[in-house]
């Protein structure tokens, strides 16, 4: 039993590691935005539609113009297509639908992906990345449960464990009431 415990337990931090990596940079990127160059490249077109309503002309660009994500935002005459890292705001007038593109590179991708919540979307690869994130969070449990258990199996070790795990509850909860009162 200590043995696939302790298999489960490597397994799991190994899988959550690059997903809690990447969650950490983009923290970062979120605290000290003036670290990194966060500005879009911005594009402009035009494209001929046939489509009279917001959904129709955006499956339109979607199949004809190569534009990929999400419909969103939808106000009039005006809607976006999204999906992290570039938005597409686009406006249709009399068969004409005007598209500015606006990119945001690496990071502006690791800021959109790190506010990703629930899990139906309309971008396919936004309800990958929403299931690797509720992966993640099943996986960090497992990571806590097996990491007591075996820490509670080593007898030499349970004094400096549980200095390391009241010291660490006692750093998150302060966190956490420091985030709620701020």
């Amino acid at each position: 039993m200590y043995r696939y415990l302790r298999n489960t337990h490597l397994f799991t931090g190994l899988f959550c590691c690059l997903f809690l990596l990447m969650y950490g940079v983009s923290s970062v990127q979120m605290a000290h935005n003036r670290w990194f160059n966060l500005r879009p490249t911005v594009t402009e077109a035009e494209f001929p539609v046939r489509g009279d309503s917001p959904r129709a002309i955006a499956l339109e660009l979607m199949a004809d113009h190569g534009v990929r994500g999400e419909l969103m935002q939808v106000r009039g005459a005006a809607f976006r297509i999204q999906r992290p890292g570039t938005v597409y705001e686009v406006q249709y007038v009399g068969g004409t639908a005007k598209v500015k593109t606006n990119v945001a590179g690496f990071m502006g991708m690791l800021n959109r992906i790190h506010h990703v919540g629930g899990l139906w979307h309309e971008y396919t690869l936004t309800n990958v990345w929403a299931f690797f994130v509720g992966a993640v969070s099943v996986g960090l449990l497992i990571l806590g449960g097996t990491g007591i258990y075996l820490w509670f199996k080593i007898h030499q070790e349970r004094v400096i464990g549980t200095v390391l795990l009241v010291a660490g509850l006692a750093y998150g909860l302060t966190l956490v009431v420091m985030i709620r009162t701020a």
